[in-house]
């Protein structure tokens, strides 16, 4: 009796690990369907704003509601606390490969290297901002209810 409790246990302690590594990984699942490798290059005159996302994450707008998804190397605490915006580069391009980093702060910099780069749309935008909590969903209207045969009320005496 005692090694069917300890197998029990056993397996209640599994699987409650288990389903704990799921919902950490959750986070990382919602964004496979993006190229988090994105190799594309901003020319730094032409960024116009940008809106963090989380500490490593980054929405980054240039001419004409060009939107680019920019993932750092690790966290930038400073970034949402920031007001502005600056960059290291070798040359007029930000780029996620030769160094190239992005600089927060008003005070003391933070420097923090960029990983990638992404060209997104604007669909695409919007489902990053929905994703990070940045923007809430757009409601999609209720429909109305069927008509259904045979659900017809009827009058007792």
């Amino acid at each position: 009796m005692k090694k069917y409790i300890y197998q029990l246990l056993a397996i209640l302690i599994a699987s409650a690990l288990s389903s704990f590594a799921a919902a950490q990984d959750e986070p990382r699942k919602q964004l496979d369907d993006l190229d988090l490798r994105g190799s594309d290059c901003i020319l730094i005159r032409t960024i116009r704003d940008y809106t963090p996302l989380d500490d490593r994450n980054l929405l980054v707008w240039g001419p004409g509601k060009r939107g680019y998804f920019v993932t750092l190397i690790r966290p930038a605490f400073g970034m949402r606390s920031s007001f502005r915006l600056g960059f290291s580069s070798r040359d007029d391009q930000l780029c996620p490969f030769g160094g190239d980093a992005i600089v927060f702060g008003d005070g003391p910099h933070e420097q923090v290297r960029v990983r990638s780069i992404s060209r997104v749309d604007k669909e695409q935008a919007e489902e990053l901002m929905i994703r990070f909590g940045k923007k809430e969903p757009a409601e999609s209207p209720t429909p109305d209810p069927a008509r259904v045969e045979g659900a017809e009320v009827e009058e007792l005496g």
